[in-house]
């Protein structure tokens, strides 16, 4: 059986009717792909965004919301910016909650919820409060190694003058714990040439590729997908290594009619080459970037690569 017919699909892969699809990532189990996104829409004439899953087996046809979370009842304005790992036989969730003030005042927090099947899911549960509860913080994305939880995010530090976001990363034993700021916390991005990278990060993904560490990280302006190598193993007591990515390079992805304004944004890399001997990027294109809260009319486009230089597009 054909892990994805790739010659009958087109590009964009997914859009959904009024709404601005974005921030996406995916999961393949038993046959069925899966995948979230944050949602940008008009609900009783305000643009509100929540977190969306839906299912698909041909990248053809995509299933009904198998879940579609917007906290509302909690008191949030919504959620946005979903990442998926599977950790310990078990799917962890995480994202962030969205708009820049909840009820009581409080700025955007980091959630996540865990599941066992990609369809049944927990109660929200809060990451790192300790340190992010009075911070904007948004962007998510978590690793498992050395049996911590390494936790990334970008944030905006209001004591600032310049309010610069910023990476910062912290680590606990449980994602539920006590979370501790690496060293001073804040990430350090290199460029293939040994230069640091002088643009802001976010949309954060942690993959593993030949036992080896790497971050997935929107960098903008423009808004384009860079991977990065750790500086070190990852294992061990040293967190230090941590801090500090190097051999940072585009994922060059090709322009197409649907993605003419932000071509690659948020982009999400999945490693299938088990099934089919290739590399997957789940991103987002738009056309305009003024409706959709100024996310434009994103939909979601799939590229994938033999070798993450060279990227093919169906």
């Amino acid at each position: 059986m054909t892990f994805i017919d790739w010659a009958n699909l087109t590009n964009p892969i997914y859009s959904y009717k009024n709404w601005a699809v974005k921030d996406a990532c995916m999961e393949y189990k038993d046959g069925i792909f899966y995948l979230f996104y944050s949602a940008f829409y008009r609900d009783r004439f305000k643009i509100k965004c929540h977190v969306v899953e839906v299912s698909t087996k041909d990248w053809l046809t995509f299933s009904k919301p198998i879940f579609n979370l917007s906290s509302k009842e909690k008191g949030w304005t919504g959620l946005a910016s979903p990442n998926i790992n599977k950790i310990n036989d078990k799917y962890i969730l995480t994202f962030n909650s969205w708009g820049n003030r909840h009820s009581n005042k409080r700025t955007n927090n980091l959630f996540y919820i865990e599941s066992e099947d990609l369809i049944h899911w927990s109660e929200m549960r809060q990451v790192a409060r300790n340190l992010t509860e009075n911070i904007r913080v948004i962007d998510i994305a978590v690793a498992n190694e050395n049996n911590k939880f390494y936790v990334i995010w970008k944030d905006r530090d209001r004591k600032r003058i310049t309010k610069m976001d910023r990476a910062r990363i912290a680590v606990s034993h449980s994602l539920d714990g006590t979370f501790e700021y690496i060293g001073d916390g804040y990430m350090k991005f290199l460029l293939k040439n040994g230069t640091e990278s002088s643009k802001i990060h976010e949309n954060f993904e942690f993959i593993k590729i030949d036992g080896i560490w790497y971050i997935l990280s929107t960098d903008y302006r423009p808004h384009r997908p860079y991977l990065y190598r750790i500086s070190g193993t990852g294992r061990g007591v040293d967190d230090n290594c941590w801090l500090k990515w190097t051999d940072g390079y585009e994922l060059n992805i090709p322009q197409e009619q649907f993605n003419t304004h932000d071509r690659s944004n948020a982009g999400f890399l999945a490693d299938w080459r088990e099934y089919d001997g290739h590399y997957y990027l789940l991103y987002a294109g738009t056309t305009e970037g003024r409706s959709h809260a100024r996310r434009g009319d994103s939909k979601l486009g799939l590229a994938r690569s033999n070798n993450l230089l060279i990227w093919n597009l169906p």
